[in-house]
């Protein structure tokens, strides 16, 4: 499950020293230092010390933003302060670095006196820590605004969350079943490369496993959800062939749940030979996506990150790729053979479960959705290795309404944000985008670039 990004605030003022005699507005300055707690507080969980002065409270704040773990540091000046101060900071701490370059006025006013002065003269100071950070290599972004000005605040939200993201894709644990479908190519990535530079942990997980699973689930743990999915969707297949797709669904889940997978990638095929499960499970593993679980197929590794980075910016994601262009309507339809994310469909009342005419096992066609997603702004998103970098490509746009044909998939029609869709197919090809790509509900382009910078990872927008 998602968690809040954690921030450590390091707010700094010199005020008193050999020549600096300002000491006593200490007070008004760490009320600044809570008032931009109480700002951030908003957006993340903070670690917070009391306003730093000098080189050993810059230790300690080090030390607590070290122990607490924080995801992202925002430095603010209240006042100018010695470039040393912070550096103590930076030196001994590896998160990434904010400056918040904010004051608590919008303008000087004229019967401003030193002390107004004092606790509003940031920008004095700014220009030597961050030219510190230059010179020490260490990277570092910046946000210039008043400390009540939304603009500014959104675009610290918006670092804010491409940290959260960042900590979540490091900590992330990623199943694979089976393995990625032979001979895709786009599918071929260095599983270490992708711990490093990106951050989940890939971990093979036996196809076994989920069979033992299904044959020892409760009797009436399926009874239930067989009733509330028949309540909420049109179950337009065999009740047998229905019982055993939400059999598997089950089993899908407790085996995630069991070895604390945050998503999962399935070669969807490998359990259509055995007798135990026999059937495709494309209605599990779009029953995974609904609840929280990202889920891709054909083993795809790395559309399942995006799928990820996604889920933890809009809060839900689905798994698609190209499948027909409309010239018509300068747009084209995405789907995936009977997989895909019911949360995201037009109408939960239309969704429908029917037999998969995919891939036939032992015991026939398993379960799968048929569905409209529902019209809005959208963003797709692929992460696909290059030249030794990883490169996350995407494209916002339009899903217009449609009326989903009878092919047992979810169906999308995408209409880009602002090329034609002929000039669009080029320059999505030319980008090096795989044949798979994840999609969330919003224009998310601007927060995507921002995570990208934070994990110094190659970004292009088509």
């Amino acid at each position: 499950m998602s968690t809040r990004p954690k921030v450590g605030l390091l707010v700094m003022a010199l005020l008193e020293d050999d020549y600096n005699k300002t000491a006593h507005i200490r007070p008004v300055a760490q009320q600044a230092v809570n008032r931009i707690n109480s700002i951030i507080s908003e957006y993340a969980e903070t670690v917070c010390p009391p306003l730093v002065e000098e080189e050993h409270q810059a230790e300690a704040a080090a030390q607590m933003f070290n122990a607490a773990g924080v995801d992202l540091i925002l430095a603010v000046e209240l006042a100018y302060t010695k470039g040393i101060v912070p550096v103590r900071c930076f030196l001994n701490t590896t998160a990434p670095v904010l400056v918040w370059n904010t004051q608590q006025i919008e303008f000087l006013p004229e019967d401003a006196d030193f002390d107004l002065i004092m606790v509003n003269s940031g920008m004095a100071g700014v220009p030597e820590m961050t030219s510190a950070l230059l010179r020490l290599g260490r990277p570092f972004w910046i946000v210039t605004s008043q400390i009540d000005d939304p603009v500014g605040r959104e675009k610290l939200k918006e670092y804010i969350t491409a940290a959260g993201v960042a900590r979540r894709l490091k900590s992330a644990r990623i199943g694979i079943v089976g393995h990625a479908f032979e001979g895709m190519t786009d599918l071929m990535v260095d599983l270490l490369s992708l711990r490093k530079h990106v951050g989940p942990v890939c971990w093979p997980v036996e196809p076994e496993k989920f069979a033992v699973a299904m044959q020892s689930l409760a009797e009436d743990e399926v009874q239930q959800l067989i009733k509330s999915e028949s309540a909420r969707y049109k179950v337009e297949m065999d009740a047998k062939l229905f019982d055993r797709s939400c059999r598997l669904a089950l089993a899908l889940e407790k085996v995630v749940r069991r070895y604390q997978f945050d998503a999962l990638a399935t070669f969807d095929q490998v359990w259509l030979t055995d007798p135990r499960v026999g059937i495709i499970p494309s209605y599990g593993t779009g029953r995974l996506c609904e609840i929280g679980i990202p889920c891709s197929t054909e083993a795809d590794v790395s559309t399942l990150v995006a799928m990820l980075i996604l889920q933890e910016i809009a809060g839900k994601a689905t798994f698609l790729e190209n499948y027909v262009i409309d010239f018509k309507r300068q747009a084209i339809i995405l789907s995936h053979d009977g997989h895909g994310n019911p949360a995201l469909a037009a109408s939960a009342a239309d969704v429908k479960v029917k037999h998969s005419i995919y891939y036939q096992g032992v015991h026939g066609f398993g379960a799968a959705f048929e569905f409209a997603y529902a019209p809005g702004p959208v963003t797709m998103l692929s992460l696909v290795p290059v030249n030794q970098r990883w490169r996350l490509i995407l494209s916002e746009g339009e899903s217009l309404p449609i009326t989903p044909r009878p092919i047992s998939a979810p169906q999308m029609l995408f209409k880009p944000k602002s090329l034609p869709i002929a000039d669009w197919c080029d320059a999505w090809c030319k980008a090096g985008s795989p044949h798979h790509q994840a999609l969330a509900y919003g224009h998310l382009a601007s927060q995507i670039k921002t995570f990208a910078a934070l994990k110094n990872l190659d970004v292009f927008e088509v």
